[in-house]
Order: C-alpha cells, then structure tokens, then sequence
C-alpha cells in the first residue's frame, strides 16, 4: 500500500528534495515535467495540485510502479 497523498515525501519527491532515478520511464518523465511546472509556479496550490497529479499517477499504475515505490518509500507498498 502506498503512503496516503499527505505523506511529506510526496511533496519532498514532486519538489525535488527526494531524488530517485525512475526504473519506469513514464514516471520520470512525469516526474519531471511537474518539477518544471512547480519551478514556475512555486505557490501552496500549484504544490498542491502537483502532488494530486503524483499520487493519483502512482495509484492508478501502482502495479508497474511497484519497484520505484519501495525505492522511494520504503517497505510499505
């Protein structure tokens, strides 16, 4: 199972803080064009809305995603 969407490591991954190298390219690639997007906008709602489009990505493709999210969050998928 996935941490829940107010994890401080879903905001710490979409801000760039929490580095990881995406095995799934999909990700990464989404990855970084939300950092781009936070990089122009940096306010608590662009923040918001990236992290709703993280987390609703890894939990729509969490059964392909499922390396990387060990990666990123530990043992708790």
């Amino acid at each position: 199972m996935m941490p829940p969407k107010t994890d401080q490591r879903w905001l710490k991954l979409v801000d760039g803080s929490l580095q990881h190298k995406f095995s799934c390219v999909p990700a990464g690639l989404m990855i970084s064009r939300v950092r781009r997007e936070l990089q122009a906008d940096g306010s608590p709602a662009s923040r918001d809305r990236s992290v709703q489009e993280v987390y609703s990505f890894f939990q729509r493709y969490e059964s392909i995603l499922t390396d990387d999210i060990k990666a990123v969050f530990g043992q708790e998928v």
